[in-house]
């Protein structure tokens, strides 16, 4: 966990190279240095099925905590997997307001944010169509049509239909 007592030391945002955000993280923690790589887990479409992936909040980005004054910009800078520091030039880096870091680590792990992440209908909960050639109709949601979109059963002429709508127009029922 991070310790965000120390007096001379700041957060910083580090660009990190392409999907080494982890990479750079480790190389941090063997120096003493100490990192927030912020992540969630979503459900995403591998293979057919719906699995639980832990993403990067912000890819490509990494939160850095250290005191200029005894560890050198140019240490953290050339550290494997960080591209650069966010700042304007080479040696003024913007610093990351300690209570933003702070809030996003307590609402990381969270039962909420989990909750409101994953937020699926169930197989036969009812949904109501919100936008669309569809709006305003009922349906009862079947099962995810990739990342953003679920297939619905409509009546249709006394029948139920498969139809295929975007998640973002889609209104859950209790």
């Amino acid at each position: 966990m991070l310790n965000p007592q120390y007096q001379g030391k700041q957060w910083y945002l580090a660009y990190c190279k392409p999907k080494e955000e982890q990479r750079a993280k480790i190389h941090l923690d063997n120096q003493g240095i100490e990192s927030y790589y912020p992540s969630v887990v979503v459900e995403k479409m591998r293979r057919g099925k719906r699995v639980s992936v832990e993403e990067p909040l912000f890819p490509g980005y990494l939160f850095v905590q250290a005191d200029l004054e005894q560890i050198s910009p140019v240490t953290l800078s050339s550290t494997r997997g960080i591209s650069k520091f966010i700042g304007s030039g080479r040696n003024h880096w913007y610093v990351i307001p300690q209570a933003l870091i702070i809030n996003m680590i307590r609402h990381e792990d969270s039962d909420e944010a989990r909750e409101l992440l994953n937020q699926q209908p169930k197989p036969g909960q009812k949904v109501e169509i919100t936008e669309g050639p569809f709006q305003g109709i009922d349906a009862i949601y079947l099962e995810a049509d990739g990342e953003t979109r679920s297939m619905l059963f409509i009546n249709m002429l006394e029948k139920q239909t498969p139809v295929s709508v975007d998640n973002q127009s889609l209104s859950f029922k209790s």
